[in-house]
């Protein structure tokens, strides 16, 4: 008896033990700074990605500022707020991997590389579906004139393509996450025109934000959630049922608001590969394709 009466207080200091320890690492951890080399690196990290991805898209901007008088439409594109886990900005915890990448590289997948490709779409005002074979003669039938016009590719395989040689230098190729075997071709001047806003003022007090990159007026911040000065950040996301007692978090924030403006009347022909593979429509003849300028215009 003796014996098993030692044996459950020994236990029992065990399991007091533990849980004083867990407490312990609970409160260093809920207590830890943020560490500011990881910091720095979050915003290092996130500039280099967010300009090097917008930079791949330069080659598509028009070279003025503006329309003049004609009419326009306009798209966003915007960066995120996520949270993550504390420990990943802290010093002695648990290492994240890419952690001060992470919510760069979404932003360039899921928002940069997705939505400015994608209003080449919205402007188009023409769409052809040609063979492989038929490519390049039904580029070639467009009459272009590359000191004036462009050609855009999205994710094109050139593999099976006739006389491919004969335009390769001439295209321009941009990423896309959504679109695939595509080009787009229009003249230089209807080219779409990036704007860079500054966020508003309001705005960047509030998320803490601090510029990164002035010529794309990129910004960033990084707020402990566990921090009782950051109780106004916190309530916002009550509504998830995070306990930041228990639940360490950082709010990431990538913030930037760049508009993608489009001429109403911008002169855009899409032309997709056909593949047997995936229902298209119906194929083109090399008949069907129009010049890029008609020549009533191009006598004006």
């Amino acid at each position: 008896m003796k014996k098993k009466k030692l044996k459950t207080e020994a236990s029992r200091f065990l399991d007091t033990l533990e849980e004083s320890l867990k407490v312990a690492i609970d409160e260093t951890r809920l207590n830890a700074n943020i560490d500011k080399e990881k910091e720095n690196e979050f915003y290092i990290n996130s500039e280099i990605s967010i300009v090097e991805a917008f930079q791949k898209f330069d080659v598509i901007k028009n070279a003025n500022e503006s329309f003049s008088k004609e009419p326009t439409i306009s798209y966003s594109v915007n960066g995120l707020m996520d949270l993550f886990q504390k420990s990943a900005f802290t010093t002695g915890d648990i290492p994240h991997m890419n952690a001060d990448t992470i919510l760069s590289q979404q932003i360039v997948y899921q928002n940069i590389n997705y939505y400015i490709p994608n209003t080449f779409l919205s402007a188009k005002k023409r769409r052809y579906l040609l063979r492989k074979d038929d490519l390049v003669k039904g580029i070639i039938n467009l009459d272009l004139d590359f000191e004036k016009d462009i050609i855009v590719a999205m994710n094109l395989n050139i593999y099976g393509i006739k006389d491919f040689e004969k335009i390769e230098s001439k295209i321009i190729r941009i990423p896309s996450t959504g679109l695939k075997n595509v080009i787009f071709v229009l003249p230089k001047s209807d080219l779409p025109i990036m704007k860079h806003r500054n966020l508003d003022i309001e705005e960047q007090k509030q998320h803490h934000l601090g510029i990164l990159d002035d010529n794309r007026k990129v910004y960033a911040s990084l707020i402990d959630l566990t921090d009782e000065n950051n109780i106004e950040q916190r309530e916002k996301w009550n509504k998830s049922g995070t306990d930041f007692t228990k639940n360490l978090k950082v709010q990431l924030t990538i913030a930037f608001m760049t508009e993608i403006v489009w001429k109403v009347q911008a002169n855009v022909i899409q032309i997709n590969i056909e593949n047997s593979m995936e229902e298209q429509g119906i194929v083109n003849e090399l008949s069907d394709i129009e010049k890029l300028v008609p020549k009533q215009e191009a006598n004006d």
